[in-house]
């Protein structure tokens, strides 16, 4: 079994980007083929899916706790970041092949409420039966819920629904809303340094992340 541990080490976002689009959560999407050559996923957002968990970049909040924006460039100031509030580590993969890394950057609203009952409102749409592996003492991630699908069910599941997914992250109620998306395919190799760039809202984006597998 493996370990996918990745550290995002640079995003830089576009100069004319509002502060309304500024509470930044990455989703970071690992696709790869399991021993029985299945395609399967692996999916986290960073730093988390709790309602503190976001980059703060809006200008307007600079003298507040946890503003995280360069100061004078468009982009998060990584040494404002601890380590753990930009890493996800994925725990015992059964890794084949590595096919793909997507990583999309959602801009978070905490002003409706929503992520205050984030639990109980994901709770609401998983069956029955997962519900009591959802544990209330730990913070609900993308991870803890698949992992809760699968004992709930007894399946293994390659992937979360995208309506499950859309929900925990806030999209399908109008919380999370997307920025920009992009992918790059992946190597064997057990150390990968990753840039992808391009255009999303507003103008171009870029993001770095560093990935080992053991």
């Amino acid at each position: 079994m493996s370990t996918i541990d990745i550290v995002l080490t640079d995003l830089t976002f576009p100069a004319k980007l509002g502060d309304e689009h500024c509470k930044f959560r990455p989703l970071i999407s690992i696709r790869y083929r399991d021993s029985d050559n299945k395609i399967m996923f692996a999916r986290e957002a960073m730093p988390g899916l709790g309602k503190r968990d976001y980059w703060e970049c809006e200008k307007g909040n600079k003298d507040k706790p946890g503003y995280v924006r360069h100061n004078t460039e468009p982009k998060v100031d990584m040494g404002k970041l601890a380590t753990s509030r930009r890493e996800i580590i994925f725990d015992d993969l059964d890794i084949k092949k590595l096919e793909s890394l997507e990583l999309e950057i959602f801009d978070i609203d905490i002003k409706t409420g929503f992520l205050d009952g984030l639990r109980d409102n994901v709770l609401k749409v998983l069956p029955v039966a997962v519900a009591p592996f959802i544990p209330v003492t730990l913070p609900l991630t993308l991870t803890l819920i698949k992992g809760a699908v699968e004992k709930g069910t007894g399946k293994k599941v390659s992937d979360l629904e995208k309506g499950l997914i859309s929900k925990a992250m806030g999209r399908e109620d109008g919380v999370a809303r997307s920025l920009w998306t992009n992918s790059t395919t992946l190597t064997s190799d057990p150390q990968q340094t990753l840039t992808m760039s391009g255009s999303g809202l507003k103008g171009d984006y870029s993001v770095t992340l560093r990935m080992e597998v053991t």
